[in-house]
């Protein structure tokens, strides 16, 4: 799906495009402007799927876009962007047609249930779509069916439609060749041959029920599954944990671990899936978990290799607990390539604070500096290194100073005018509250050390 961002503020539309995970929302492009006329030409030519925009801007509003979308029967979602004083405008585009409104400053937890109300709506009003088997990606139906990203699944309901008048059976067979392979693809036909894996040193698949007891003649050492339906996911379910990991699962083993309020953007963070991870004691939940971790995975990684991910479902989800650290390595290094960006600006306001420690230090000078609006570079300075602007500077200042007092005959009312502080009382009562002793002191005892 595709993405707008729409807002006069480059800050805003530079803050919007890094906050969330979007890729977890099924968003794979993202397009943003600050320009709205722009905008209103984008709508005209591309398909956009979501519209997040400012709701007042010079030229062509937010409520210019909505009444173009409306006139023109654009299937464009919008989620728009309010001040506090903006509240009239809001309701206005409400009424015409807007999912939902945030006020600003947005806050992450709002955005991330605004687009789940978007995506909901899109899959709700979506046209029925043709089954295309030429791009029939086997390994994501099946992660489609076992997990609960529901953009996944929607992405896969023409598939589930079609296959879900037949019965399937879960099949499996220990020392295969390649012969075997060739044979249980023949026999389910080119269509269905997506649905055949190798892991480890199994042959494992989803074969149709009038094809089933073919397979097991002719490959005497293989295993099925009872049927089930894949429209019945609790069924789908029920059937692949017993049959391939011999767990006995049941819809309230998912409804534990996954509750409605659990947000997209929990998968971003290693350190709330290891927080999670450590709370879960039973097998076949620690299971349930590392089957959506290998989903986000699976959806998270462009250079992912489906081989060893089929390995990770089929074969070594068997024993979880050795698993994870696998995982975990995975979903670090993603969360680290995603962090660059971010940590590209952030890297950039400390270098600046450290080569400017006698300017003011203002969050507007700041701003500037990293081409955001300081309301936003203090909420993503904050979110990223847990300390607040203000508290850096002050640090960073205190930490110069204690240097130069150790390594220089400067007066102490120069050091505080080159670290920043205009006022020598005020600089002395910052010093002794961070080192317990004022910087004559503090000299003096370096001295004499």
């Amino acid at each position: 799906m595709r993405l707008l961002i729409v807002d006069d503020g480059h800050y805003v539309v530079e803050y919007m495009k890094h906050l969330l995970d979007w890729k977890s929302f099924g968003i794979d492009q993202i397009e943003t402007t600050t320009n709205s006329i722009e905008a209103r030409e984008m709508l005209n030519q591309s398909h956009i799927d979501i519209l997040i925009t400012d709701i007042r801007m010079p030229e062509v509003s937010g409520i210019d876009l909505l009444q173009h979308i409306q006139k023109n029967g654009l299937p464009t979602k919008v989620i728009i962007l309010s001040g506090y004083s903006q509240f009239e405008y809001a309701q206005q585009g409400i009424r015409l047609g807007a999912l939902d409104y945030l006020l600003k400053p947005v806050d992450k937890d709002d955005v991330e249930k605004a687009m789940s109300k978007a995506i909901k709506n899109i899959i709700k009003t979506r046209p029925i779509q043709p089954v295309a088997w030429e791009n029939f990606d086997g390994l994501g139906y099946l992660l489609s069916l076992l997990g609960e990203n529901e953009t996944l699944r929607a992405k896969f309901d023409a598939y589930t439609d079609f296959l879900g008048a037949r019965q399937f059976c879960g099949f499996k067979m220990d020392n295969f060749t390649q012969a075997h392979v060739d044979i249980v693809k023949h026999t389910i036909g080119d269509k269905l041959d997506r649905l055949v894996w190798t892991a480890g040193t199994q042959l494992v698949a989803f074969v149709p029920e009038e094809i089933a007891g073919e397979l097991t003649i002719t490959l005497k050492h293989s295993l099925l599954s009872p049927p089930f339906s894949l429209k019945d996911r609790n069924e789908t379910r029920q059937q692949f944990y017993g049959f391939f990991l011999s767990e006995h699962v049941h819809s309230s083993d998912f409804m534990e671990l996954y509750n409605p309020s659990r947000s997209c953007g929990e998968w971003e963070s290693a350190g709330n899936i290891i927080k999670k991870y450590d709370r879960i004691h039973l097998r076949k939940h620690k299971i349930i978990f590392l089957m959506e971790t290998i989903l986000y995975l699976y959806q998270a990684d462009n250079n992912r290799d489906a081989s060893e991910t089929a390995d990770w479902i089929f074969n070594r989800l068997r024993d979880p607990d050795e698993l994870w650290s696998t995982l975990m390595d995975k979903v670090s290094r993603i969360r680290n390539n995603k962090q660059m960006s971010i940590q590209t600006i952030v890297d950039k306001v400390q270098t600046y604070i450290e080569d400017h420690l006698s300017h003011g230090l203002s969050l507007d000078e700041l701003g500037k500096v990293a081409h955001l609006h300081p309301v936003y570079l203090s909420k993503l300075f904050k979110q990223e290194t847990g300390e607040n602007v203000s508290n850096y500077i002050s640090r960073k200042r205190l930490e110069e100073a204690s240097r130069l007092l150790q390594e220089s005959e400067l007066r102490i009312a120069d050091i505080a005018q080159m670290v920043g502080y205009k006022k020598n009382q005020y600089f002395i009562q910052l010093f002794k509250e961070e080192y317990g002793v004022t910087p004559y002191q503090y000299r003096r005892n370096i001295i004499h050390q």
